[in-house]
């Protein structure tokens, strides 16, 4: 008898390892999902990054560990919404009249993981730390409205609904496999 209890146990825990992953990613691309299309999609995703730097800007520097924790939380969303962006919506952009926009969205994509790198290089109690914090957020901001209020709209409304609908699959699939 215990030995069928360590069995059950055991396969009780692989199939929990299995299955647990998975449930992890679906709650983390669930707001992308339940948003609708690719655009509101990465709106929401907008959000959930600009909440987090409003936090982050509400430190003061002996704060040190809750920046770093904020960092991380901000690093972690933009890399995952990067990916999502740089391998579905802006090569979708660069295959038509938008390719100029597209490379112009990727610099800035690299520009933001430099941010990254430089925040997480320079001490989080360092009273400088703040300052390039709020260059940052600024610097994403800018990127926000960019991509919100000009470049998105206009791609998403050139599109024939199948195509965004195409768009949104694969967006919401790319953010599935990173979260």
């Amino acid at each position: 008898m215990p030995s069928l209890r360590l069995a059950t146990g055991a396969t009780l825990g692989f199939l929990a390892g299995l299955a647990l992953p998975h449930a992890r990613k679906a709650v983390m691309q669930g707001p992308s999902i339940m948003a609708g299309d690719w655009v509101d999609a990465l709106k929401a995703e907008h959000r959930i990054v600009q909440a987090a730097f409003a936090k982050l800007l509400e430190t003061n520097d002996d704060q040190a560990m809750q920046r770093e924790f904020l960092l991380s939380k901000i690093a972690y969303a933009l890399t995952k919404h990067g990916i999502e962006e740089e391998n579905v919506i802006y090569p979708a952009l660069s295959e038509t009249s938008h390719a100029q926009e597209a490379r112009k969205l990727f610099e800035e994509h690299s520009d933001i993981k430099t941010f990254i790198y430089d925040l997480r290089r320079l001490p989080a109690g360092d009273p400088a730390w703040l300052a390039r914090a709020r260059q940052f957020s600024d610097h994403v901001d800018a990127h926000i409205r960019e991509e919100e209020d000009e470049i998105f709209p206009a791609f998403r409304d050139a599109l024939p609904d199948a195509e965004n609908e195409r768009l949104t699959r694969m967006l919401n699939w790319e953010g599935f496999k990173v979260a």
